[in-house]
């Protein structure tokens, strides 16, 4: 044989062989490597994209091409893309280890993923990084996922072992809940919530607490007659109540359920609601406003002068006083307003919102003064990189 002379055998490189058996033949396709997996999950939808030619083999590695009389006893016809499509679906095929490792670091990092949404410190009941969550279950735990289960099954498997290890003290993460029921059954409601917590406490953490109790909305006078277009107003005794509570999302169902029998509802406030939430002061405990004293005479109106220069004389003068405490008040307000806003932020992991939450802590702006918490917020910002945080915590260093 001449040198020159051609091969006539075109060798198949990056190929991944999908077989399928049927009515005692063999049957396979030749495929791009990594694509068979997108194929099934339908994110690749162009077949050219996954078959490196649309010929059905019963051998790919020798090259030998099925027969068109196998293919018809087996498949019932011989167009060739339909049994393409056939074997790409049910056909079996040996994924190559680069996709293996794609296919478990995904599924890894999915399971990291939800279990940061589903669990928080136990200590500071604030949400741990995925990073901090991954180290300590690959080098910790040595956790392990499977590519034939659920990431949220394996989520839950993996809070387990994180919280029996004690590498990272971990609870999960309650919803925030608003029951209401009638006032007649409020009985009956605390003592179906007391039954949940003896049921299903654990390492002394109650799958449900009470925040607060609110107060009930009664019913309409019955003297009052309603329009003759509206419905009558309900008796006295289908006066509601409401209660916030922290729960489980392993209650829900339960809860539900309980506050339907009784003819209440269960309305979901936050789904993930921080520690912080547990210990924060109550609407009630907070100081009262200031009094709103009577407006100062009104000037005559010839001489009347521009609003901002009379509130300025008027702050001036002796008979300012009740401007000033309106001044003061309305600035407290705004002060709490801004607090709660950077609050929430700061709690979703904001560096700029930790940073002025913890300025608020140490001046006392919106928020009772303490040290303390200012000093850990300051703490969290300038661990993200806010300068101004780690500025201001030497400062205060120096000053201690």
């Amino acid at each position: 044989m001449s040198r020159l002379q051609p091969v006539g055998q075109k060798r198949l490189t990056n190929v991944s062989v999908v077989r399928l058996k049927r009515g005692g033949k063999k049957f396979e396709v030749a495929c791009y490597r990594n694509t068979v997996v997108a194929w099934r999950n339908k994110v690749e939808k162009d077949i050219d994209e996954v078959l490196q030619a649309h010929t059905i083999f019963s051998n790919v590695d020798k090259g030998i091409v099925a027969k068109s009389e196998d293919l018809l006893r087996a498949f019932g016809t011989d167009n060739e893309d339909e049994i393409c499509v056939q074997i790409l679906d049910k056909g079996e095929f040996q994924v190559s280890e680069q996709e293996r490792q794609m296919q478990m670091a995904a599924v890894f990092r999915d399971v990291v993923s939800r279990l940061a949404e589903m669990c928080v410190s136990a200590e500071s009941g604030r949400p741990y990084p995925p990073s901090t969550i991954e180290r300590a279950l690959r080098e910790e735990l040595h956790f392990s996922v499977s590519s034939s289960k659920p990431a949220k099954v394996q989520a839950l498997q993996a809070f387990r072992q994180l919280k029996a290890s004690g590498v990272l003290p971990v609870v999960r993460a309650q919803m925030l809940l608003r029951l209401t029921f009638p006032t007649a059954a409020r009985a009956a409601v605390l003592a179906a919530l007391e039954t949940m917590n003896a049921d299903g406490v654990e390492d002394g953490e109650h799958p449900v607490s009470l925040l607060e109790d609110e107060e009930p909305s009664e019913a309409p006078p019955p003297s009052e007659a309603p329009p003759p277009s509206e419905a009558p107003p309900p008796p006295p005794s289908a006066a509601m109540a409401s209660v916030r509570c922290l729960a489980d999302p392993s209650v829900y169902r339960q809860l539900s359920e309980c506050l339907s029998s009784h003819g209440g509802s269960v309305m979901v406030i936050e789904l993930k609601s921080s520690y912080h939430e547990k210990a924060a002061p109550k609407p009630h405990d907070a100081p009262p406003p200031l009094p709103h004293p009577a407006a100062p005479p009104a000037a005559p109106p010839s001489a009347a002068p521009p609003a901002a220069k009379a509130a300025a004389k008027a702050a001036a003068g002796g008979g300012g006083e009740g401007a000033a405490a309106q001044v003061d008040a309305k600035e407290a307000a705004r002060a709490e307003r801004m607090f709660r806003l950077n609050l929430r932020g700061a709690e979703r992991g904001d560096p700029v919102a930790q940073l002025e939450v913890g300025k608020a802590y140490l001046d006392g702006r919106g928020v009772a003064a303490d040290a303390a918490l200012g000093k850990k917020w300051l703490m969290d910002a300038a661990q993200q990189g806010v300068q101004a945080a780690q500025a201001k915590l030497e400062a205060l260093a120096g000053s201690s």
